[in-house]
């Protein structure tokens, strides 16, 4: 299965054993899948909200299954995100559903590594905070790692983000079909501090100076053509407008 280039480099951020990768607003399943076949995780589950994509993903991982790796495992949930249970569904392998209905043994984690990789992309940055705030009423403190990729809003989702006490693991820009994308790996017990407009996020390239200045562009039109207190838009294009003179600025 071919992934785009977005669905890829998030794939590749998967790049430490944890005992679950949770796949939401999963879609066709295609980046789930791709965690599984590169065998380092053993069981990803797959979370969606339309009953009809889950029940189409789980004809699918059905029909590929011995495509994956043998120790392979997975389920499908279909349920609101921000409800995903994961006491339910934890370490010990149990209650899993399996491509070859085989349980392995559990990866054995130090303290500060996390069991869980929390995967939400391909939706807008307001609908991810709506998700986070419901799921921290009840995670808020544990050693869980979230790895985000917003369609938009990414601004008011960092600030979000950082009311919640997260912080940053990694981040990447990635430049699709002349739209950007920011990739964030975020947990609330271990990284660095998070930052509005991303201060790892940027490079010396095109691509990420004319994202910036179509994120400029947005919100100088916000301002403009609405006469109501935009608090948090107004910071935005102050913020977005000062890195592009930090970072961009022509000689």
């Amino acid at each position: 299965m071919k992934l785009n280039k977005r669905l890829l480099v998030l794939s590749e951020m998967v790049n430490q054993p944890y005992n679950v990768v949770w796949d939401c607003c999963c879609d066709h399943g295609l980046l789930g899948f791709k965690i599984l076949d590169n065998g380092l995780i053993k069981q990803v589950n797959f979370v969606d909200v339309v009953p009809e994509l889950i029940d189409q993903l789980s004809q699918k991982l059905i029909k590929y299954a011995d495509q994956l790796p043998a120790d392979s495992r997975w389920q499908t949930w279909c349920i609101d995100v921000a409800k995903i249970s994961l006491e339910s569904n934890v370490e010990l392998g149990t209650h899993c559903v399996s491509s070859n209905f085989s349980i392995s043994e559990p990866v054995v984690h130090d303290r500060d590594s996390p069991a869980h990789l929390i995967i939400i992309s391909g939706v807008g940055g307001e609908l991810m905070i709506d998700i986070l705030t419901g799921m921290m009423q009840r995670y808020s403190g544990h050693n869980i790692d979230f790895l985000l990729c917003p369609v938009q809003h990414t601004y008011k989702l960092r600030l979000t983000l950082i009311d919640l006490g997260f912080k940053l693991k990694q981040e990447q820009l990635v430049i699709e079909n002349n739209r950007g994308y920011e990739l964030m790996l975020i947990n609330q017990m271990y990284g660095e501090p998070l930052s509005v407009t991303g201060n790892k996020l940027w490079l010396p390239e095109v691509g990420h100076e004319a994202y910036l200045s179509k994120l400029i562009n947005h919100y100088q039109k916000i301002n403009k053509n609405n006469r109501d207190e935009l608090k948090v838009e107004r910071l935005a294009l102050k913020d977005y407008l000062s890195l592009q003179n930090r970072l961009y600025k022509k000689k």
